[in-house]
């Protein structure tokens, strides 16, 4: 008896056996979980190493403001009579008395950067493993894409096999089957665009993480959305926020800035003393001196007057800022807070719709094997199962997402990645 043939089927098989041995031939022997991911990512972020940097720096010029209570030293030597003749010098040391705060300023003004950059660094910390979980998600959305278009091609194959029999036995003509060998093509095609997704997410997993994604597990959606559903629970939330914190040290920064332009318009009490050797009269003398002095800053037109008004008027943006940035982190919290109630309604209807399905398929399937069904009535109800298979894995890795932009945005990253998912120097894990 003649059997009918579904072209490629055999010769696709043995591509697809191919690929997946090789990708389990490069598999490593250690499973890698979310969050050693993010913390070997973060360990060579650049976005982070510059944060990082920068904080530094800003303690930096931490240290350097606070030596504005150190006395000062200047010294100066050379020929008294142009480029010839007898030495002379002139040492002076000088030590502020009360200087109206200007010291006092520049410190908190330079604490207040330091401040901004530690949030900063926070901030960026976050994005980054933001990244990484994101990327690590997409290699685990795609792997369950392929896999719902694998089986759906299964399923398909053998309804083209059983078509073949029908029409070989004369129970069904050719149309039917050549209608599944079509429904056949289609899924290779899909599968072909998930394979070159799932290539492109691996390949940006391995640029982030510099490690193959093998391994890879679903975490946990976590409950951060759960805990803002209140007007009390949002605020307070917003306000630990590092994107916020950082706006917020930017009005310190500014209101530092006017209390120093401020003191600068009024004259420091210095206590000087300098010792000198200079020519007088043709004759080498020294002199000591040592006096308090009253010393104000030059004057240049009203620049110093403008200087403190331009400071208010960067408080005010400063302060703008804040409540901008206050806005759009409410927005957006608000934005994922509705969609993962969203999509929790929508996992809930299409677990049920995809039992359903799978009953209808099953049902259909033991019609068609007995002649009560066609082919024509098992291919749409096996393509809506792998629709409904496809969708529920965009849905999952959508609704785990929500949970991950949603504490990262809050600076609270690690409560869903555990112990071991940041940094100790203002990472991830705060």
């Amino acid at each position: 008896m003649s059997r009918f043939r579904i072209p490629g089927v055999r010769r696709s098989a043995c591509l697809w056996l191919a690929t997946a041995l090789a990708m389990l031939l490069a598999a490593p022997a250690k499973a890698l979980g979310l969050a050693e991911a993010v913390r070997q990512g973060l360990a060579f972020h650049l976005a982070v190493a510059a944060a990082r940097a920068e904080l530094a720096a800003a303690r930096t010029e931490t240290g350097i403001a606070r030596d504005g209570y150190w006395p000062t030293v200047q010294a100066a030597a050379g020929p008294e009579n142009a480029l010839w003749g007898e030495l002379g010098y002139e040492v002076t040391a000088s030590l502020m008395l009360y200087d109206w705060g200007r010291v006092r300023s520049r410190v908190e003004r330079a604490s207040a950067v330091e401040r901004q950059r530690l949030h900063a660094l926070k901030a960026a910390a976050e994005q980054a493993a933001l990244d990484i979980v994101e990327a690590y998600l997409d290699v685990l959305l795609f792997e369950a894409r392929v896999a719902a278009v694998e089986r759906h091609i299964g399923r398909v194959v053998e309804l083209a096999a059983h078509g073949g029999e029908r029409v070989a036995r004369g129970y069904a003509d050719r149309g039917e089957a050549e209608r599944a060998v079509l429904e056949l093509a289609r899924a290779r095609e899909q599968r072909a665009v998930e394979l070159g997704a799932l290539l492109d997410a691996r390949a940006q997993f391995r640029e982030l993480v510099g490690q193959e994604p093998q391994g890879l597990d679903w975490p946990q959606k976590g409950g951060v959305t759960a805990g803002l559903r209140t007007p009390q629970a949002l605020e307070a939330a917003v306000s630990e926020a590092p994107f916020l914190l950082q706006a917020q040290a930017a009005v310190d920064v500014a209101q530092a800035e006017r209390a120093e332009a401020r003191a600068a318009l009024r004259p420091q009490l210095r206590l000087e003393g300098s010792l000198l050797r200079r020519e007088i009269g043709r004759r080498m003398e020294e002199d000591a001196v040592i006096a308090l002095r009253l010393r104000l800053d030059a004057f240049q037109g009203l620049s110093s007057l403008r200087r403190v008004d331009a400071a208010s008027r960067r408080i005010e943006a400063a302060g703008f800022n804040v409540q901008d940035a206050r806005r759009a982190l409410r927005r957006e919290l608000l934005s994922w807070t509705e969609q993962a109630e969203v999509l929790d309604w929508r996992l809930q209807t299409l677990t049920e719709q995809l039992a359903a399905a799978r009953e209808v398929a099953a049902a259909y399937r033991e019609q068609f094997e007995i002649g009560m069904r066609s082919i024509d009535d098992l291919l749409p109800v096996q393509r809506e199962l792998f629709e409904a298979e496809r969708l529920r894995a965009d849905l999952e890795s959508s609704r785990i997402r929500v949970e991950f932009r949603a504490a990262s945005r809050l600076g609270r990253l690690g409560e869903l990645l555990g112990p071991t998912g940041g940094s100790s120097d203002g990472g991830v894990d705060g």
